[in-house]
């Protein structure tokens, strides 16, 4: 009987000696299993139910944990090491709030000159900020241009082919008169004119745009 207490004890002190220990900041110690270890908590189970349920403890609660095999580590305050990030991050303008700021791509200089206005409010360098909005103007007017002119090619150029079919068919009445094919070639050239001018702006607008974004963004 002695022999068998004597053995088991012997066990119970290995079971023990094999597990790992929570260390809390009120010097009280337990015996656990350590199933997960994250940022913040630690998830365990208890020695006597191995197979019981799930417990979790906050880290700021444990001083240091020590390890089955020996190994301890204290544990630091998550709090601390998220103010060292913050304090390293760098300034601009003395200001760490509009240190890092979200830059833009090339659809987002198709917004409303309001919308991009308030876009070019928030950046952080004000040096920038009035000579982007000259160019944010300076885009909203080469696109009211290019619509003008995109605008007119499509009414003339409507206009030349209604001009066209019209004298085709009294053409083939022969009942057209040849005063009648200068309308639509009056009225073709215009349309060719005011397309090939809206293109040279929306080319001349895509550039303006690209250089807005570069500009923005360094």
């Amino acid at each position: 009987m002695k022999n068998t207490l004597l053995l088991g004890l012997i066990l119970l002190a290995n079971i023990i000696c094999a597990q790992d220990t929570l260390c809390f900041k009120n010097t009280q110690k337990l015996v656990v299993f350590i199933k997960e270890i994250s940022q913040t908590e630690v998830k365990y189970k208890k020695l006597e139910l191995p197979d019981g349920p799930m417990y979790v403890v906050d880290k700021s609660e444990i001083a240091k944990i020590v390890y089955k095999n020996g190994y301890s580590e204290t544990v630091k305050q998550v709090t601390e090491s998220t103010n060292v990030a913050i304090d390293n991050q760098p300034k601009v303008n003395g200001n760490s709030e509009k240190a890092l700021f979200q830059k833009i791509t090339y659809e987002d200089t198709k917004q409303r000159t309001a919308s991009l206005i308030r876009l070019i409010s928030q950046h952080p360098n004000a040096n920038k900020q009035p000579e982007l909005t000259n160019m944010a103007r300076s885009m909203r007017r080469l696109s009211t241009h290019r619509n003008g002119t995109r605008t007119g090619a499509i009414i003339f150029g409507s206009i030349a082919f209604a001009g066209t079919f019209l004298y085709a068919v009294t053409s083939a009445a022969g009942s057209s008169d040849p005063v009648f094919a200068a309308p639509p070639i009056i009225f073709g050239t215009l349309g060719l004119v005011m397309g090939s001018a809206s293109i040279m702006i929306h080319l001349n607008l895509k550039e303006k745009r690209k250089e807005f974004v570069n500009f923005y963004n360094e």
